[in-house]
């Protein structure tokens, strides 16, 4: 019964290691903790024991699901407690394989083996595999709880999934620190990997990977502020027009102005002598606009969530990776009729292109990206290599004011510093802000403010060893592990 309640109030504390709360010790300790329950369990036990960690990491973490499925996708409560439930028992069973397997391969190995090669190296593996399987989850990973801590640094090398390899190495020597009856061998080893896991980041802790690639240009980010509740009823549509519009004459002295995701919530073709008007004043001052909205293509006669690059340049770009029951339906004959009663406007985009031209801005490239987009970190490596600047346009009011726009904004910094570019965050009601390349927020706007936040960003070029190595050296360390831990032998008998 213990081991059940350490477990889930442990997971239960995990997401407070993350923005905004940002307690990152909890990142070592909560892990460390689940282990050191794990160590003492059966298989069947463990996974029991990682599902109630699980109920209590995700149950916490990503609780703000409920808001949009009952606030903006009218459900009632007790359907919207159901599917959040459903939601958070399914990441749960990651959890839960992950310590069935933990205990049923490994629980023959040395202790310090199972503490400092085999649960450091299956932790990532399970966070990868969440990060990819079914379209992927790849949030409140460990690694992005260290944004403001030393290991921070470790990103534009390892990125987030080397950072979290940090964390769980660091845990597995809280653990052995922490069992009695271990020789001062093996306590000293694991001080020494804490020390010189924590030393590197501090040593690399303002070191930047990319170069400068040419002058600053001013940007202008604009959060229009307007309520989801609002957003979609046709007869709001001229004042949202309106909004946008007003927001943006008084700010065309910057070079490059962002609207948020879908803040034109219709189609251009419904709206065409407001984009052409919009077109030729920015042609005029000689600006660039992006313009989020829905974008219908006649061509292939499919529907996008997009940007429109109007003014001095032209170009568009169509968001890839969407988002599941909130832009498509997956088993759309099984699940359809339950996402016609959410009633989500705009849920039934395609994905776009995997190739598509950057955006070309003032002789720079720009890699867009919209929405949860920026949390897939493998993605954006992908597509950031010739480009200078990384924009993310969000509408992040889904989740109203919850903990899921810090979570968000926090993956965003693990990209900046992944791929030593600045990232321009422009929201419908926030985080809306400025990341400098080495993933600190230089400007931020208040949330649920209708403003303009104005700086001037400067465009980055070269490579950080991640762009060039990809997730490859992390890859090899994470097998290098595994193979030290299966080749133990069984722990000898006067080791305790």
């Amino acid at each position: 019964m213990y081991p059940l309640l350490f477990s889930l109030l442990s997971g239960a504390a995990l997401p407070f290691a993350f923005a905004p709360y940002n307690a990152y010790s909890l990142a070592f300790l909560s892990p460390a903790i689940l282990l050191f329950i794990w160590l003492r369990a059966k298989p069947a036990q463990a996974a029991l024991q990682g599902l109630f960690f699980g109920f209590g990491f995700f149950g916490v973490g990503t609780s703000w699901i409920y808001i949009s499925i009952h606030h903006f996708g009218n459900a009632p409560i007790p359907l919207a407690i159901f599917i959040t439930a459903l939601f958070v028992g399914f990441l749960s069973l990651y959890l839960a394989l992950h310590g069935y397997l933990f205990r049923c391969l490994f629980q023959n190995k040395p202790l310090a083996v199972q503490c400092l090669c085999l649960f450091p190296a299956s932790w990532v593996l399970f966070e990868a595999l969440r990060g990819w399987l079914f379209t992927g989850f790849p949030w409140l990973f460990l690694g992005y709880s260290q944004i403001t801590t030393p290991l921070h640094a470790l990103a534009p090398l390892f990125g987030v999934y080397g950072v979290s390899l940090a964390v769980t190495l660091i845990s597995g020597a809280v653990v052995l620190l922490a069992t009695p009856k271990k020789s001062l061998l093996l306590k000293g080893i694991s001080v020494l990997i804490i020390i010189v896991i924590v030393s590197s980041g501090w040593i690399l802790s303002d070191r930047t990977w990319t170069q400068v690639a040419g002058k600053p240009i001013k940007v202008s980010l604009v959060q229009g502020n307007i309520p989801q509740i609002l957003k979609w009823h046709p007869e709001q549509l001229v004042n949202i027009l309106n909004i946008y519009r007003k927001l943006t004459e008084k700010n065309w002295q910057s070079k490059l102005i962002i609207w948020p995701e879908a803040a034109i919530p219709t189609y251009p073709k419904n709206a065409k002598n407001y984009f052409q008007t919009m077109n030729q004043l920015a042609k005029q001052k000689k600006d660039y606009l992006i313009i989020g909205s829905p974008i219908y293509d006649q061509k292939t006669q499919k529907f996008y969530n997009g940007l429109n690059l109007i003014g001095a340049g032209k170009g568009q770009y169509l968001k890839r990776h969407l988002v599941p029951f909130g832009e498509y339906t997956p088993l759309k004959s099984t699940l359809g009729k339950l996402m016609k009663q959410l009633n989500i406007p705009m849920s039934d985009f395609s994905s776009g292109p995997k190739k598509q031209a950057a955006l070309s801005i003032n002789g720079y490239n720009i890699a867009a990206f919209i929405c949860y987009e920026i949390a897939y970190s493998r993605e954006v490596l992908q597509h950031v290599k010739d480009t200078q600047i990384i924009i993310n346009i969000s509408d992040d009011s889904w989740f109203g004011r919850s903990k899921a726009l810090y979570q968000q904004a926090q993956m965003a910094q693990m990209r900046a510093l992944e791929t030593g570019r600045p990232i321009l965050l422009s929201t419908n009601t926030g985080i809306t802000g400025f990341i400098n390349p080495l993933g600190r927020f230089t400007k931020l706007a208040p949330i649920d403010k209708r403003l303009v936040l104005n700086s001037k960003v400067t465009p980055m070029k070269d490579e950080t060893p991640l762009m060039r190595w990809q997730y490859y050296p992390v890859i090899g360390l994470i097998i290098l592990l595994l193979l030290i831990g299966i080749a133990w032998r069984k722990e000898p008998s006067h080791s305790n």
